[in-house]
């Protein structure tokens, strides 16, 4: 065995579980599961419907991978050469615009990505000549499995609020909320409190026992995508390229001993697992947001190596 592979940690499909980003993001797509999970984490909120929000150029490569009809995640990109984002969930009922995210793994810049997705929200809600009073109300939502900010709540919400007064909002009408799968203080609703204890660790939980037909349906969601061909095709896809990408980074960065060769490295080996998701008919936006590379950098790739 190589030594760069003692390092790599990747999943199993048996592994595979609500927490996974990729299983999320799929899952997410149906529209009944999307809408009960958004019920659950905001019960004040009257949410009748949702529309996915979709760039159409994103959902025909999606559709085209896939061989099939699919609502998928959203791309939002800002001014060229600027950093794109791209969300698990992006909804839409009509007067309010939703985002949720699932977290598991902790990032000291967490509260400065919800502000990168709530301004890229924000840029893509107006046309050219639109006026400002013409934004609505829009949701940042993390599911963390671990406690965001250590005060174990269930839930942390913010929104902007005079630090001189305490009272007087800005009613800019933006919300974040983080959800601790891990929290046990807090004022929720009992459902609330049981679809995050199943979400902490799904594998444990007793999902046969719960009353919360939400909890057996996403639970069967998760096992169906599993025992789908295309599903399993497109995660060992993305595992197998990303563990290339990391030990081909770790190796060079060895060699070279020092961190630009490590930086050279990375990326080079994050190149090569684009160029093969592109073979692998995967769509640009969605190699994208595994590799981290720029949408400009698999762009290029995807002219240069048109799939086969």
């Amino acid at each position: 065995m190589k030594e760069g592979r003692r390092e790599w940690q990747g999943k199993s499909l048996n592994d595979v579980d609500i927490r996974d980003d990729f299983m999320f993001s799929y899952i997410m797509r149906d529209p009944e599961l999307c809408l009960g999970l958004l019920r659950q984490l905001l019960p004040d909120c009257p949410i009748e419907r949702i529309e996915y929000v979709e760039l159409e150029v994103e959902k025909q490569q999606l559709e085209k991978a896939l061989g099939t009809r699919l609502e998928t995640q959203k791309a939002l990109f800002g001014a060229a050469g600027k950093r794109s984002v791209r969300l698990d969930a992006y909804l839409d009922d009509g007067k309010t615009i939703y985002n949720i995210e699932m977290q598991t793994a902790e990032q000291i810049a967490l509260p400065q990505r919800s502000r990168l997705y709530q301004a890229h929200i924000d840029v893509n809600q107006l046309e050219r000549g639109q006026y400002y009073d013409e934004l609505r109300p829009s949701y940042v939502i993390f599911i963390c499995t671990f406690d965001p900010f250590g005060k174990s709540l269930y839930r942390y919400s913010f929104r902007n609020v005079c630090r001189e007064d305490g009272e007087v909002e800005l009613q800019d009408e933006a919300y974040k909320l983080f959800f601790n799968t891990k929290g046990t203080r807090g004022e929720i609703p009992e459902a609330l409190k049981e679809m995050l204890a199943y979400i902490n660790n799904p594998e444990e939980y007793p999902v046969e026992e719960s009353k919360l037909k939400l909890i057996h349906r996403l639970d069967e969601a998760v096992e169906t995508a599993k025992m789908s061909e295309d599903w399993r095709r497109a995660y060992m896809t993305y595992q197998t390229h990303l563990r290339d990408a990391q030990l081909e980074g770790i190796a060079i960065g060895r060699k070279e001993g020092r961190q630009e060769g490590r930086l050279e490295g990375r990326k080079e080996g994050l190149l090569e697992a684009a160029k093969a998701m592109l073979q692998g008919h995967l769509p640009v936006e969605q190699i994208v947001r595994f590799t981290g590379l720029s949408q400009e950098d698999v762009q290029k790739l995807a002219e240069e190596n048109p799939a086969q």
